[in-house]
This record gives C-alpha cells, sequence and structure tokens, in this order.
C-alpha cells in the first residue's frame, strides 16, 4: 500500500507502508532456505545417525513412556556442541528460532520441540 505523506511545509513523497498480516495457510519448505553449502546440510548429507538407534536399544524398556528419539537428541546436541550452547534450556530456546536447526533435526514448525529437561 502507499500513501503520500506531508513534509516539509507541503513537499510530497511517495513512502510504502508494509501492513502486518497473518495468513491463515502458508506453503513453506525448510529444505528450500537451508544453502547448499550450509554446515549442518553438509553433516547430514555425509554422517548417517542411524546407528544411535541400533546402539542404545537394548537401554530402552518396552514399558512406560515414550523417550524423545535418540537420533534427534544426538542432532540437537549436536548442534550445541558445534554453536557452543551448553545451557539445554538456551538450546531448546534457540532450536524455536533456527530455521537450519529444525531442518537438521527434521522438526516441522508443527511439530513441538523437545522439553529442555
Amino acid at each position: 500500500m502507499l500513501r503520500w505523506i506531508s513534509i516539509l511545509g507541503g513537499l510530497l513523497i511517495m513512502m510504502g507502508h508494509h501492513a502486518r498480516s497473518e495468513a491463515l495457510f502458508y506453503y513453506f519448505r525448510l529444505d528450500d532456505h537451508i544453502p547448499e553449502n550450509h554446515l549442518l546440510r553438509l553433516i547430514d548429507k555425509h554422517v548417517s545417525f542411524e546407528f544411535v538407534r541400533k546402539q542404545l536399544k537394548d537401554s530402552y524398556s518396552e514399558t512406560g513412556r515414550p523417550s524423545i528419539d535418540p537420533e534427534l537428541l544426538l542432532r540437537i546436541l549436536l548442534i550445541g556442541y558445534l554453536y557452543g550452547i551448553t545451557i539445554e534450556r538456551k538450546l531448546v530456546e534457540e532450536l524455536r528460532m533456527h530455521l537450519a536447526w529444525r531442518w537438521f533435526t527434521g522438526l516441522s514448525f508443527d511439530q513441538e520441540i523437545p522439553h529442555h529437561s
């Protein structure tokens, strides 16, 4: 939307004005917004994290509350290590905001991020 603005006794200029609004639905792919040469994309391409489930399967019980996916947890902790974040609460807070981190962990916008505890 364009508006006429009066400045300095009658001089008019055209200035754009962006009205902030929320769309009801979005088409957004995280993959489209992560550069090909991003560190996390390179790690994801060259490192398989599937070994984590195989290594830890005997450590998990068949009963009780479901746990956080061990591969997801390893990816989150790796992000913390790479970016120097040693406090889990801060790591979870940052994970909410960084597109590349969400892409690397496989968490979409509508998925809940694991609790810091």
